[in-house]
């Protein structure tokens, strides 16, 4: 009796351990990914408070430690999230999977109304009225018909429902698989922020030897050479090869025209070029979503460009490509500022594949998600928006993406008040 007992026990209740266990672990990795989460922001404002002081070497060294802190806390974040996310894809494959079985489930209760309908259907009123002896057959057939009628729209409208449900948890799905590949990546740039992190604190106790004269005469000949500053590249996507003072001289003029820092906008586009390892190897065909082929044909035929022949980003693999030119716009978002950038310039058509109206269109985009503030805050939420679009507040891959852009931001910043000390 004892034994049936454990196994009755065990039936009914084995189950929900699991799910209850499976819920602990997901909440516990989602409570220590918060926790990370704002150790990361407390860094980055620690960074942000470090760079705003008199430059010494301690200064430096400890903004090197907490880049370093930084980065590895973003590694652990990073990988949490992805274990989380393996961890959906397969729970939404599963519900998925029961929404396919039950609409087939429902298809076939559908068939059989059907074919129930048409038997009913089949002969005329009279032959119906004559094969019924009384009159309460008749109403008996009749309200059978009916009943047959409304399972049929009962049921079509559950299999709507279903449907419905379902391309909604296939789009969740494919955000999410999306979003796993794109951590992937980031994880590989991560290690080697880290790494670079480690390197130049070495380098510089190296140069110095714990000195403060040291480091100042190193500092004091950085900000002599301005030659070095000005002619260091500036490589952006699709062949783009520039100085940095050339890039600086397109981002001025998009900075006047739409109000977004300079040093915010050339970190923005120099991060989605860094980033996009697949910028320029891709085509139209076949690794542009569907969706976005007029709209590209349209772009390229505006132009007089060869859409065959015309560099779009390869798309991963999970996901899609298709993004444009340097500043990396999908076409169906390129579309939305063309007009705006052609304003502006007066050139028409803008092109997504000219340097200086890609960076306008970005300066417009970001200055729609508040960057044209340039306060620290607003240009976080600009660059998460950028790049993760209405999951800007919900996504790592934003915020690790935002930290980068303002890590890059500064560093340019610096060297843009640099020659301007100097003029």
């Amino acid at each position: 009796m004892k034994k049936l007992n454990l196994w009755l026990f065990l039936f009914c209740f084995l189950p929900f351990l699991v799910l209850n266990t499976n819920t602990v672990f997901a909440d516990a990795r989602s409570d220590k990914i918060q926790q990370l989460e704002a150790s990361i922001d407390q860094y980055a404002q620690q960074i942000q408070k470090k760079e705003s002081e008199a430059r010494s070497l301690a200064n430096q060294i400890s903004i090197f430690e907490l880049q370093i802190k930084q980065a590895q806390a973003e590694i652990d974040a990073t990988n949490l999230t992805i274990s989380g996310l393996s961890a959906a894809i397969k729970e939404k494959e599963r519900s998925i999977a029961l929404e396919e079985k039950e609409i087939t489930k429902q298809n076939g209760i559908l068939s059989q109304y059907l074919r129930e309908a048409a038997r009913n259907d089949s002969g005329s009123f009279l032959e119906f009225l004559l094969k019924n002896n009384k009159f309460s057959d008749f109403f008996s057939d009749l309200n059978y018909s009916s009943n047959i009628q409304s399972s049929i729209q009962e049921t079509l409208g559950t299999i709507k429902k279903l449907k419905g449900k379902l391309i909604l948890e296939k789009t969740d799905l494919e955000l999410d698989k999306a979003e796993q590949e794109q951590l992937k990546r980031i994880q590989n740039k991560q290690k080697t922020t880290l790494e670079s992190s480690k390197k130049q604190k070495q380098t510089l106790l190296d140069q110095t030897k714990g000195q403060e004269k040291t480091y100042q005469q190193l500092l004091t000949k950085a900000r002599e050479d301005l030659d070095k500053i000005r002619n260091q590249p500036y490589e952006l996507a699709m062949g783009f090869k520039m100085t940095f003072e050339e890039a600086l001289s397109h981002a001025l003029p998009a900075s006047q025209l739409t109000g977004v820092r300079a040093a915010f906008l050339l970190a923005i586009v120099k991060i989605e070029s860094d980033w996009g390892g697949n910028v320029g190897k891709g085509n139209w065909r076949t690794d542009m979503p569907l969706r976005d082929h007029e709209v590209f044909l349209a772009i390229t035929s505006s132009l007089g460009l060869n859409p065959d022949s015309t560099p779009v980003s390869k798309k991963p693999s999970y996901g899609w490509g298709g993004a444009m030119g340097p500043a990396q716009f999908i076409p169906s978002t390129w579309i939305l500022y063309t007009d705006a950038v052609s304003n502006l310039t007066g050139r028409r058509p803008a092109s997504p594949w000219n340097i200086e109206d890609a960076f306008i269109a970005s300066g417009l985009m970001l200055a729609e998600s508040g960057a044209n503030k340039q306060t620290y805050a607003s240009e976080v939420k600009a660059a998460k928006m950028y790049i993760a679009g209405g999951r800007w507040n919900t996504s790592l891959t934003a915020r690790i993406y935002s930290n980068n852009v303002m890590a890059e931001a500064t560093k340019i910043q610096r060297d843009i008040d640099t020659l301007n000390q100097a003029r």
